[in-house]
């Protein structure tokens, strides 16, 4: 089974010097809870979260409105191809913890998503392609650690923080 039967071709993007804010729009109106970020290139960079989100107007005690995006130190994006077997696609969320793939076409544009939850829906009724799925889930899961990166300090002294997993 190739991505393409799978994948989200209705992505939206955002971004790196939209704010948290807006990606959070298009997080909730689109009921997702990942968005792929563009950079200057158009090409995919970076995936934020909900939980990039949340944590960091949390650690740097700031409005969502006031922090871009490109302000984040996110993990690079992870590719695939909507021709690549689904299996391969779900090895590679496996190796790289991530939960969503960015999918490009042969000339490196994006065309849409590929997430775990999205697999996770398609999969009902294939026994093998479950095991798989509950094997990427486990290692994407899997607990990391959180750790905290001095990254400047306020006139007042006060150290401001960012959170990078």
């Amino acid at each position: 089974m190739k991505v393409k039967k799978v994948m989200k071709a209705d992505a939206e993007f955002c971004s790196s010097e939209d704010s948290l804010m807006k990606a959070a729009e298009i997080m909730r109106r689109k009921g997702i809870n990942a968005l792929p970020v563009m950079d200057e290139e158009n090409r995919v960079s970076a995936f934020i979260n909900e939980n990039d989100i949340c944590f960091t107007v949390a650690a740097r005690n700031r409005k969502a409105s006031a922090v871009k995006i490109a302000e984040l130190n996110l993990p690079k994006a992870k590719i695939c191809s909507p021709e690549d077997k689904l299996e391969d696609a779900l090895k590679k969320m496996r190796k790289n913890q991530t939960a969503h793939l960015a999918v490009i076409n042969k000339t490196n544009e994006p065309i849409g998503t590929l997430s775990i939850f999205d697999v996770l829906l398609f999969v009902r009724k294939n026994k093998k392609l479950q095991k798989q799925v509950y094997s990427t889930m486990k290692a994407i899961f899997k607990p990391r650690p959180i750790v905290l990166r001095e990254i400047s300090a306020d006139n007042n002294g006060q150290t401001n923080f960012l959170s990078t997993l």
